[in-house]
């Protein structure tokens, strides 16, 4: 079936208003979190409004890549890797050690540029591939695995990253319309890979999500008193749980992961995605959209970007803008004063 524009606009939008949204919390403990995240959630990065972080970046630079590839895993990766070389030019704060790594290796000209490690880089940014790959899995796991493999070796973090787009292209599919059933749903992630450690989390996924709080048992199966971590058997499945939980309630999904703290931007991104292709483009608070303004990745943009996903007829730019160095570096200033203002009370 062709591609929705209204579907890849959710897809992205949906992760970028949850990475603005869950950015001014990122790092803090889940007891910080709770009384700094007052509901109801609005933008607190900039004076009411918002920005995103790498999270969304990486997510652009995928569908960027995808347009210019349409199909062809190799070119995709090209593409992809010369994206992710110059925004490091771009000094980016909160960059993963992972996925620094990576990329000094893909500038140092390493074939193999991935390091061992099982962070969730590769799983914020693989939602798109599902979106954009929704009835094609072979295409879906070779993008995936050209998108992971850039940065992260990992088994898990293929399986988290795989996850995602799974989910994902569910969605957008219509096979999952409405919550599934909490059996397929286990077994659909369970296929994803043999890897015992993954198995283990689903399994403890699927008990959390049986339990009375689904979302209380999946912060202890998955968290700490410092959050949701980026290791990506933390991350993915306190991410899906959200999403399953709040089926179709974006507000919901993305409120319930800054109270829980953690690797807050990260989690929202990646259930924010899966929520807002749930809940539709209209589901997505209006006030939160209209109150991130970033750039040069607008939201305008995201839409344009979208489009061209969906029609390859539709003319949208897909160059890395030389505008990123300038942002990055007053993005970089409000972190820092992010980072001061969280020497203040509440404690």
């Amino acid at each position: 079936m062709p591609l929705s524009a209204n579907q890849l606009t959710s897809c992205l939008l949906g992760g970028a208003v949850g990475d603005s949204i869950g950015l001014p919390y990122e790092g803090l403990s889940t007891r910080r979190s709770r009384r700094m995240a007052r509901l109801p959630l609005r933008h607190r990065f900039i004076f009411g409004h918002g920005m995103v972080s790498d999270d969304t970046d990486h997510s652009i630079f995928v569908a960027q890549s995808l347009i210019r590839s349409r199909g062809d895993a190799t070119k995709f990766r090209s593409c992809l890797a010369w994206r992710l070389r110059f925004w490091l030019l771009c000094l980016p704060a909160g960059i993963g050690l992972a996925t620094l790594r990576g990329i000094i290796k893909l500038w140092l000209g390493f074939s193999n540029s991935g390091v061992y490690s099982a962070g969730n880089g590769p799983a914020m940014r693989s939602a798109i591939i599902g979106a954009f790959f929704p009835e094609d899995a072979k295409a879906r796991q070779t993008h995936v695995a050209a998108s992971t493999l850039l940065t992260h070796t990992d088994p898990k973090a293929l399986a988290g990253a795989l996850a995602i787009a799974e989910v994902a292209a569910h969605l957008v599919s219509q096979r999952w319309l409405e919550r599934p059933p909490l059996a397929e749903f286990i077994q659909t992630l369970q296929d994803i890979s043999p890897d015992p450690d993954w198995n283990e989390a689903i399994n403890s996924l699927q008990a959390a999500l049986n339990a009375a709080d689904p979302l209380a048992a999946a912060q202890k199966y998955f968290g700490s008193r410092n959050g949701i971590s980026g290791y990506v058997l933390h991350s993915v499945p306190f991410a899906l749980a959200a999403w399953y939980h709040h089926f179709g309630d974006y507000r919901s999904t993305i409120e319930a992961i800054t109270q829980a703290g953690g690797d807050v931007d990260t989690v929202a991104a990646m259930a924010g995605s899966l929520a807002g292709i749930s809940a539709e483009h209209s589901g997505i608070p209006t006030e939160w959209v209209d109150k991130l303004n970033d750039w040069p990745h607008s939201t305008k943009y995201l839409r344009s970007l979208a489009a061209g996903l969906a029609d390859p007829a539709k003319p949208v730019c897909t160059s890395f803008s030389p505008w990123f160095f300038p942002r990055g570096i007053i993005f970089t200033v409000i972190v820092l004063a992010h980072g001061f203002r969280r020497l203040l009370p509440p404690y």
